[in-house]
């Protein structure tokens, strides 16, 4: 069996799920199984196939929408278009367990309704085994978690990479975390976004366009490039593994506010920092706002409300005998220097 046998990917996160796909999803490459590394049954947690299929129509028990029939096997969603001369299906089956997701290759061209993103399969199948995915950067400091939770855009990233070193603290990651319920975290390495704006310490190198870093420095360029010329201003880069830490037991959490006068770190309660976990996780990842997740969760009974309750719950316990600190400043570059201080 083979990484990437009949186009298929094999991922295995930590061995605590398990995903086949054939198309490209937004797991970082750290998790990919390489060739010859699969032996027997594979046997994943989640599978996405896009691939042309028929379905047959139930006599009895379908339902249709303006623009769709849909009906349900067992724990099988079943959404059909019936456009003619197309093949437009979807089908999204057993959330709770085995989970796969199958549509057909003109779904994305006709269908109104798009597959559910990757990360919203993530954190449902995770919370499902007592874990969390979570909106934060991550860093491995002697065997110990630094976890780093902030909203889009205050500064996770420039803090991650400048806190980061070749010896001591070590990267998880700098977007997304996955936590369990007994206070342990692991790493999600995605590529590191790097823009003109991006601290990166000691380790990785800065933005390395200068014309278009100098163009970023301006407010108006910055948005004209980026929104109407579609130009990127960011580069995305690996994190060498030898500078990756798998996973390790949390010892603070530290939550990054901009935007106040007043500059200082200091201890909260553990109520606060789940408090901002959740609402920075839900600004990035939730499945209650993805369309088809909504319409399965109505048809077949399944609560994502539950869900995020007991999500909430890990959060807790995962938590509870670290020490949590606010760290509040306009400067983005004083945040690593005040973690320092407690670290």
């Amino acid at each position: 069996m083979r990484g990437e046998r009949n186009n298929y990917r094999y991922y295995s996160i930590h061995n605590i799920l398990k995903v086949k796909t054939n198309i490209e999803v937004s797991i970082p490459d750290y998790f990919l199984i390489k060739e010859g590394g699969i032996e027997g049954d594979f046997n994943p947690d989640i599978e996405i196939i896009r691939e042309n299929f028929d379905v047959i129509r139930p006599k009895e028990g379908v339902a249709k929408s303006r623009n769709y029939f849909y009906w349900t096997e067992g724990s099988a969603l079943i959404i059909d278009y019936a456009a003619p001369f197309m093949n437009t299906k979807l089908i999204i089956d057993d959330l709770r367990g085995k989970t796969k997701i199958k549509f057909t290759e003109s779904l994305s061209r006709f269908g109104r309704i798009d597959p559910p993103s990757i990360n919203s399969i993530l954190d449902i199948k995770l919370t499902l085994k007592d874990f969390a995915l979570l909106h934060g950067g991550c860093l491995n400091y002697n065997g110990r978690c630094l976890l780093f939770i902030a909203s889009r855009d205050i500064g996770k990233t420039s803090t991650v990479l400048s806190l980061l070193d070749e010896e001591k603290i070590k990267f998880m990651s700098d977007d997304l975390t996955i936590i369990s319920r007994r206070g342990e975290a692991y790493a999600y390495p995605e590529k590191v976004s790097i823009s003109p704006y991006t601290l990166t310490g000691k380790v990785l190198p800065p933005y390395s366009r200068i014309i278009r870093s100098r163009l970023a420095k301006s407010h108006f360029l910055s948005l004209l490039l980026g929104r109407f010329f579609n130009l990127e201003l960011v580069e995305r880069r690996e994190v060498p593994r030898n500078l990756i830490e798998d996973k390790g037991k949390i010892s603070k959490v530290f939550i990054l506010k901009g935007g106040v006068k007043d500059e200082r770190i200091e201890q909260i309660d553990h109520a606060d920092a789940v408090r901002k976990i959740i609402s920075a996780t839900l600004g990035l990842i939730n499945p209650t706002k993805e369309y088809l997740l909504n319409f399965y969760s109505y048809i077949l009974d399944f609560s994502l409300y539950d869900l995020l309750a007991e999500k909430k719950k890990i959060i807790e316990e995962a938590i509870k005998n670290a020490e949590c600190f606010e760290v509040r400043s306009n400067n983005v570059g004083r945040y690593s220097e005040m973690i320092r201080e407690v670290i």
